[in-house]
């Protein structure tokens, strides 16, 4: 595939999500600065979330074009214009309730001038809001962009705060959504059975679950399955939970019945040819949420 040249990006969070957007001019611009985003159809405002730098095969959204930065005065109008984003979105609403339209409205976004107003909604399944679309511009005096997104572009717009205590990463920092695999959970040794903690304000797997799971991933390489015929000690027993941080490994003993712990290296593992994985199944099984050292 062809090389993508260097390119000077900068990450902006604009309407939706946060985007690296190629510069159109060589003005310098600092983090939380304000900046004027063109596309196709309008000017919208952005603010930078870091710093412009040169990045080579960077995948940049061409559907943006960063122009200028704010001055104070347009700054100052833009704020004046979001301060109505209540209610606007307070509107929209009703406006779709009259209609008997299935849409949750719960954010609004103003371009630089006034002229042009965003509504974003959710939806379980597709609307025809083309009747939305002559009642809300009247009511608004303005024209109208109807967005649906997802529960995760829901969480990213609205922000929150998760469980750690901090802002949530598809708000502040990730410019890419990765699908989150239910294997993300149980490869890391974390229960997956009636566990609250596992999703974010989404309603989806965290983002995060897949920060630490290639880490856990190579660790498991060392460690056998559950279930695993083993020897510890010249004594035959089955593995029943594994440590993977600590590469530590749980046993039932065969003739006692008796649990206990022992490091991965006091463990030899029974190899059976009639129980050899297929060839076609990943090298790092995923952990089942039994297999937890207590």
């Amino acid at each position: 595939s062809a090389t993508i040249p260097a390119m000077k990006i900068v990450q902006v969070i604009d309407l939706l999500r946060h985007q690296l957007v190629r510069l159109a001019t060589e003005e310098d611009f600092a983090v939380h600065d304000y900046v004027l985003l063109k596309n196709d159809h309008d000017k919208l405002v952005g603010q930078v979330v870091s710093k412009s730098r040169e990045v080579s095969g960077a995948k940049a959204d061409e559907g943006y074009e960063l122009i200028e930065k704010l001055e104070e005065k347009d700054i100052a109008k833009y704020k004046e214009f979001q301060k109505g984003e209540s209610e606007r979105v307070e509107i929209a609403k009703q406006c779709a309730e009259e209609l008997n339209l299935p849409m949750r409205f719960f954010a609004s976004r103003s371009d630089l001038g006034g002229n042009t107003f965003s509504f974003f909604f959710t939806s379980e399944e597709k609307v025809d809001f083309r009747d939305l679309l002559k009642m809300l511009p009247k009511k608004v005096d303005a024209r109208i962009h109807l967005q649906r997104v997802g529960a995760r572009d829901r969480a990213k717009i609205l922000g929150g705060f998760g469980r750690c205590g901090r802002p949530t990463c598809c708000s502040t920092f990730k410019v890419e959504l990765e699908s989150v695999p239910l294997d993300a959970a149980r490869d890391q040794n974390l229960l997956t059975r009636d566990n609250d903690k596992l999703f974010g304000l989404c309603g989806k797997l965290k983002c995060c679950l897949l920060y630490e799971v290639g880490l856990y991933r190579e660790l498991r390489r060392n460690l056998p399955h559950i279930k695993q015929a083993v020897t510890v000690e010249g004594k035959s027993a089955r593995v029943m939970g594994l440590d993977i941080l600590n590469q530590k490994v749980k046993v039932l003993f065969d003739e006692t019945d008796v649990f206990d712990v022992f490091d991965i290296d006091q463990v030899q593992k029974k190899f059976s040819p009639q129980k050899t994985a297929p060839q076609n199944k990943p090298e790092n099984p995923s952990v089942s949420e039994e297999s937890e050292i207590s």
